[in-house]
């Protein structure tokens, strides 16, 4: 016999890195794989800490390829002040991010959720769904509509 998951009770943001938090391209890794500390890498950290304040239910799930790269002590360390936040990884690899999402969102049972990300499959999603958010991978979380549309939506 087959039980029902119950369904998350708090909202999940999906949240890519690259493109979203600093520029598409910014140099993340040294020559030895090591995390670069670059000031221009999560430049754009403090926009949803701030957006984020008023609602503090909202937990993060990374879905970033950085999810490959660090385990989940060093992306809570990676995520600042939204460490606290954190509630795991996207755990399925599927043919596109938007695939690997929603994956996730029936693994997790979860109702209410957004995803900001600059990956082309959420990217062109995002015109047929709301809880989408687009980022444009070199202004990501800069652009007040961004900005905004997290903001309305959160």
């Amino acid at each position: 016999m087959t039980t029902r998951r119950e369904s998350v009770d708090h909202p999940i943001l999906f949240l890519d890195l690259d493109g979203v938090l600093h520029p598409l391209g910014e140099i993340a890794l040294d020559g030895n794989g090591q995390l670069a500390r670059y000031p221009t890498l999560f430049r754009w950290r403090p926009i949803p800490e701030t957006l984020l304040d008023p609602f503090p239910e909202v937990r993060i799930v990374v879905s970033s390829d950085w999810r490959r790269l660090f385990d989940d002590p060093s992306l809570v360390q990676l995520l600042g002040p939204l460490g606290t936040r954190f509630d795991g990884v996207v755990q399925a690899y599927g043919p596109s991010r938007m695939d690997e999402i929603l994956t996730e969102v029936k693994h997790r049972n979860v109702t209410r959720w957004l995803a900001l990300d600059d990956h082309l499959s959420v990217v062109n999603a995002a015109a047929s769904d709301t809880r989408l958010i687009p980022c444009d991978a070199a202004t990501g979380l800069s652009s007040s509509s961004v900005q905004q549309s997290l903001h309305v939506r959160s």
